[in-house]
């Protein structure tokens, strides 16, 4: 059977055990131990075993490598898996063939594949060594290392940054941490591991006040950093708040009640890091005219385009984040209702919440777009639980579509498709608008109409936010260009009319003018 290990399976900054590894990638734990002989290095030497997710990943990278050059002694390359392994000794046979050559055969430990090669002597010298029962595999291969002159050398497949001493204490913690959601639990490890990284891998019963000093002092200067490195006032507040968190949590643990206790309270930065400042970049978004426009000018040569043009309607029509957007699947969209059902037992969410979102009032054509893309794909097989957006594979091949009994058809597991529905909306423009910014443009549409108090909570509601405050305060902010007209209109004395005002400020006025009287 052929498999093949994706470098990419694991989250890089998670610890996982040999049962994680086993569901992931869908091997036995016998498999898991083969590649501990072959180098896959473990976190430390306790038992149960523990695995830090960068470390697999560059395993099997360099794996996928090796199979692409020049074969060390002792290794077959295997058609099945297509990897360059070692066979076990037990499975090995050696035979002459031809006009004399030595011909190898053994079974892959990866896919259970026979293997076979015409072998030299280094390789049957290998294999001697290996019957010998007391030289180690791991001994071999270390020579092995040496006779290429240090090309592929373990440090060089797992680089020094790459630290595990804290993993079993970190895995211990993920399995706290799963009180939270997915993407807290990656925000929180991605702050953990800025810590380790800035400390030089220190194990973190050995913390001290200074340590954790050293921390925060990084992080302020990050904020002034010119380069990369640079952080803003958002990400090190929220950087520290995970580390002061992941602290509180460790100074609880057996093994670390020795810790200082005032750990925590050495991450506390000063007020200005916490206070707003100036946007650096404005966050751009069309007006509603605008976006119909540049719907209305979309592609529609092939089913890509006409996906893209879909995502972009519907990013308005429902006021969806991106990664909500990608992850929707046929059901949620009733045309009839004008309903898009957002279930966070199914779809990626924020914060897991599950709304009933009414289509917002805004042209017929964002709905009609959504509504005519619903029956293309429904006219080509697709149904119910299939992803409303699919992938560009699955639309080009469609062959599993035929069957009459499948599984459905599972969303993207990123917002890249999203992304490029926006850029293929901008491409004739030279402002790119993201995403996000079809939520910018409805706050503004909200404020823009004359809306009673009620109708406006209904409208915040319907973008998932509990409180009115919410949508002033981080949507549809008001450009400087638009600010600069306001303030023109007052100066020439053009106020808004009593029409325009919402019920709540008509109620004001009256009273007012009741005081008077």
């Amino acid at each position: 059977m052929s498999r093949s290990y994706s470098p990419n399976a694991l989250k890089k900054n998670r610890v996982y055990s040999i049962q994680d590894l086993v569901r992931i990638y869908n091997v036995s734990a016998n498999t898991v131990t083969n590649w501990t002989k072959h180098d896959l290095r473990k976190s430390d030497k306790q038992q149960p075993h523990l695995f830090r997710g960068a470390i697999v990943n560059a395993f099997h990278k360099q794996r996928r490598l090796r199979s692409k050059t020049k074969l060390r002694r002792g290794e077959f390359k295997c058609t099945g898996c297509k990897l360059a392994v070692f066979v076990e000794i037990e499975t090995l046979e050696e035979r002459i063939v031809g006009k004399g050559a030595n011909m190898c055969f053994g079974r892959c430990p990866e896919c259970g594949a026979h293997v076979q090669k015409i072998t030299s002597q280094a390789d049957r010298d290998f294999f001697e060594a290996l019957r010998n029962p007391n030289t180690t595999v791991d001994s071999l291969h270390e020579a092995i290392y040496e006779d290429l002159g240090g090309v592929g050398k373990v440090e060089e497949i797992y680089p020094p940054s790459v630290w595990t001493a804290n993993d079993r204490l970190i895995y211990n913690w993920q399995n706290y941490a799963g009180r939270y959601d997915e993407k807290t639990v990656d925000r929180h490890l991605s702050a953990i591991r800025l810590m380790e990284e800035i400390l030089g891998g220190k194990p973190f019963d050995q913390l001290t006040n200074n340590d954790v000093g050293l921390v925060r002092e990084e992080l302020k200067k990050s904020l002034l950093a010119v380069n990369e490195l640079q952080r803003s006032k958002s990400t090190v507040a929220h950087t520290a708040s995970h580390l002061t968190a992941f602290l509180d949590w460790l100074l609880k643990q057996d093994g670390y009640k020795r810790l200082p206790r005032d750990l925590p309270d050495y991450l506390k930065l000063p007020k200005s890091v916490y206070s707003a400042s100036l946007d650096k970049k404005k966050r751009a978004y069309p007006t509603l005219d605008e976006a119909e426009t540049l719907l209305r000018g979309m592609p529609v040569r092939s089913l890509k385009d006409q996906r893209s043009k879909a995502i972009f309607a519907m990013a308005f029509l429902g006021g969806l984040r991106a990664d909500t957007l990608a992850s929707l699947r046929i059901c949620h969209f009733d045309p009839v209702k004008k309903l898009i059902i957002q279930d966070a037992s199914i779809v990626r969410t924020k914060n897991g919440k599950s709304l009933n979102i009414n289509w917002f009032p805004i042209p017929k054509i964002f709905g009609d777009v959504v509504t005519e893309w619903v029956s293309c794909l429904e006219a080509l097989g697709f149904a119910g639980l299939d992803a409303l957006f699919p992938s560009e594979a699955i639309l080009t091949s469609r062959e599993h579509l035929d069957r009459n009994q499948r599984d459905p058809i599972i969303p993207t597991g990123t917002k890249h498709v999203v992304t490029e529905a926006f850029k293929a909306a901008c491409r004739n423009i030279d402002v790119k608008y993201t995403p996000h910014s079809a939520r910018h443009t409805l706050a503004a549409e909200r404020d823009a109409r004359p809306l009673t108090h009620e109708q406006r909570k209904g409208w915040s509601e319907a973008m998932g936010h509990e409180k009115e405050q919410t949508t002033d305060v981080h949507y549809g902010r008001l450009t400087d260009e638009r600010r600069t007209e306001l303030f023109r209109q007052i100066s020439e004395g053009k106020s808004a009319t009593i029409t325009d005002l919402s019920d709540e400020a008509k109620i004001q006025i009256i009273d007012m003018v009741l005081e008077k009287i």
